[in-house]
């Protein structure tokens, strides 16, 4: 896929923001842009009962169900109570520091299903004595949003906000100088944007070099754009378990995080999909044969890849081989900034991805 067809989608999934457990809007562009691939064939883009979308290549003769996964979801927070003078508490929808967040604009959903524009509170310098100045952690409980709401009734009423209403943080989305370069995007939700994307280029490989061709599918294939990753894994476990998933290829982001402080594995951002290893300081570990089946495919197509492992992180795959005994591998799309707004990834990294799991799928016996 070309980089002005990859950004195009990046770009229309991105209009639709998708905290965890609102995915619907996004799950939605994901389908159209799946059934305009698939319209000239018998295939349905489907959607089960958690939110989930999904596509089912399926094989005449199949020797196992492999399912494809990248999570449609995206952090964010939730207000947690209206105090008298309007503004309002929030508690978290994912994980993120706090220290990042003074200051930030977010768009909070309210009773009217519109989002309204909503700013975290920033001391101001001119009024913080110099021994909070430098303050390392911030406290979550601490921080409130501004909506200028003038009290409690004004953001009941007129600003329509309630407790529970989900927020999620704002930001452009775009190629950060397409002038100068035409690969490096930035934005929100980069996580995991780079990795819908991806499955819908794997999509149309599967689409154009499989089933146009005499390759005949050994195994039966799912590609699911996943619901509910931030907060648990939610949407992946329950599709694993309802389709009896043999093996589980997840794609997710792959951390660049060549900063002071970082635990890292050296990820560059333009040095192609991490295989990643092992996660959650060792206690999610990804299939080791599989892993190496993948890296043999990347050689054996001469497919830049890198070797990761990610100590502070976790996914679909991790939990798929750790609570349901799921054979399964982790595909890291390199991203800078993760967990903040904006994240930086590239467009070819994306189409990257697409291109190795690809290969793995079609030498899978």
């Amino acid at each position: 896929m070309e980089r002005k067809d990859i950004l195009r989608i990046i770009k229309n999934l991105a209009k639709e923001r998708a905290p965890s457990g609102l995915e619907e809007a996004r799950g939605q562009v994901f389908k159209e842009e799946m059934e305009a691939i698939l319209k000239n064939t018998n295939i349905p883009v489907e959607k089960d009962s958690l939110g989930n979308v999904f596509v089912k290549f399926e094989a005449q003769k199949p020797t196992r169900s492999i399912a494809i996964f990248a999570h449609l979801d995206e952090i964010g927070g939730t207000i947690r109570k209206i105090n008298k003078d309007g503004t309002l508490e929030f508690s978290k929808r994912g994980g993120y520091e706090t220290r990042w967040i003074i200051s930030r604009v977010v768009k909070i959903l309210n009773k009217d299903n519109k989002w309204i524009n909503g700013v975290i509170e920033g001391r101001s310098t001119h009024s913080t004595p110099h021994k909070l100045r430098n303050k390392d952690s911030i406290e979550l409980y601490e921080q409130k949003i501004f909506i200028g709401a003038q009290n409690k009734d004004d953001a009941l009423n007129s600003y329509k906000v309630h407790v529970g209403a989900p927020f999620i943080f704002s930001g452009m989305f775009d190629l950060l100088n397409p002038e100068i370069d035409d690969d490096i995007i930035s934005g929100y939700s980069m996580d995991n944007l780079v990795a819908v994307t991806s499955l819908i280029s794997l999509t149309q490989k599967i689409k154009s070099e499989m089933l146009n061709s005499s390759h005949i599918l050994s195994n039966n294939i799912y590609i699911v754009a996943t619901t509910r990753e931030e907060i648990g894994t939610e949407g992946a476990l329950f599709f694993a378990r309802n389709k009896k998933i043999d093996h589980v290829v997840a794609l997710d982001i792959a951390l660049v995080a060549e900063f002071s402080g970082a635990v890292s594995s050296g990820i560059k951002l333009k040095g192609g999909p991490a295989i990643i290893w092992q996660e959650r300081t060792g206690v999610g570990i990804l299939d080791y044969n599989a892993c190496k089946r993948i890296v043999k495919v990347a050689e054996k197509y001469n497919i830049k890849y890198q070797d990761a492992v990610c100590e502070f992180y976790g996914s679909d795959a991790g939990n798929a081989q750790k609570w349901l005994g799921i054979p399964s591998i982790l595909v890291g799309i390199p991203v800078l900034y993760s967990h903040n707004v904006p994240e930086i990834s590239t467009l070819s990294g994306i189409e990257a991805a697409a291109t190795l799991i690809f290969n793995y799928l079609k030498n899978l016996d």
